[in-house]
């Protein structure tokens, strides 16, 4: 009975140490830890930062980028089509840079005066063939994404601004 009080101190240590597993130190959840294929990994993970503002990070899918009429002059060989609404703008967010076209998952972004400047950069990259690293602040949503095979659970980002997306170099926590 004497070693219960002496174990209780390192019982609670080890549970808020698993408890807070999940959340990085600086905040930023990396799309690996969510994401696998475009698609949640494991969707009841993602229960505390559904529709929550959380920070992810990740890489652009320079084949997938989505905007109005003034994207498109800016992206040129890189647009994909229409964003999702006439005052929002999409990239895809990859977990890693060597991810496929097509296995990332939606950002959307609304249109501003940073929106220019923003997808020049991103198009930069991509002609030059280099991985653009994001971290997007915005609110996580999901949605039901039923196959032939499997109940997948899809995944987007909505981010207020493009204030919201900053680019920066990657980091090995985010692979």
């Amino acid at each position: 009975m004497r070693l219960l009080p002496a174990l209780i101190p390192s019982l609670l240590v080890i549970a808020s140490w698993l408890s807070g597993c999940d959340e990085p130190a600086d905040g930023n959840i990396p799309a690996s830890r969510i994401a696998e294929g475009g698609f949640a990994s494991e969707p009841g993970r993602l229960q505390r930062w559904l529709d929550r503002e959380i920070r992810l990070s990740g890489y652009v899918d320079h084949g997938n980028l989505y905007g109005d009429t003034a994207a498109r002059q800016i992206l040129q060989e890189w647009w994909g089509g229409d964003g999702p609404a006439p005052d929002v703008w999409r990239f895809d967010l990859k977990a890693s840079p060597d991810d496929p076209v097509g296995h990332g998952f939606a950002v959307h972004v609304g249109s501003d005066a940073g929106t220019a400047e923003l997808l020049r950069r991103l198009v930069d990259d991509a002609r030059a063939g280099r991985p653009t690293w994001v971290s997007v602040r915005g609110r996580l949503r999901t949605f039901a994404a039923p196959t032939q095979a499997a109940r997948l659970t899809g995944l987007y980002v909505v981010a207020g601004a493009s204030s919201d997306v900053s680019l920066g170099p990657a980091r090995d926590t985010d692979r």
